[in-house]
């Protein structure tokens, strides 16, 4: 019996965990753009509210910021994500941090997410 109580307290998170990879994959096959910070190979920032983003399978996506992000343009600019999960997409909103050697970290939001013109 106790068995069964431990499977019935699993069972909706099994059911979220499940529902996010579902999600995640349709909008992967459709016509949205979804990059996934866990499939993120490659970026470079086109200027400073411009980057453009590759994922492991060499789909290219023009992420656009809020407004200017200082630093993103430096050669030695790291990307830093506030995610709690690497299956989402990069959404409308969310916070990316720039950090640089003698630069305090940059807070910059993301405006939209499209799948770059060839």
């Amino acid at each position: 019996m106790g068995l069964e109580k431990d499977h019935e307290k699993n069972a909706p998170i099994a059911g979220v965990l499940i529902g996010a990879m579902l999600s995640t994959q349709v909008l992967a096959a459709s016509d949205e753009a979804c990059l996934q910070h866990n499939r993120l190979a490659s970026w470079r920032a086109v200027d400073d509210s411009t980057l453009e983003m590759t994922d492991n399978t060499m789909k290219c996506y023009a992420v656009h910021l809020r407004n200017r992000c200082i630093g993103v343009t430096r050669a030695d600019a790291k990307l830093v994500f506030r995610t709690w999960t690497n299956l989402g997409c990069l959404m409308p909103g969310q916070i990316i941090t720039v950090t640089a050697p003698g630069l305090g970290p940059v807070t910059c939001s993301i405006a939209d997410v499209q799948p770059a013109s060839a």
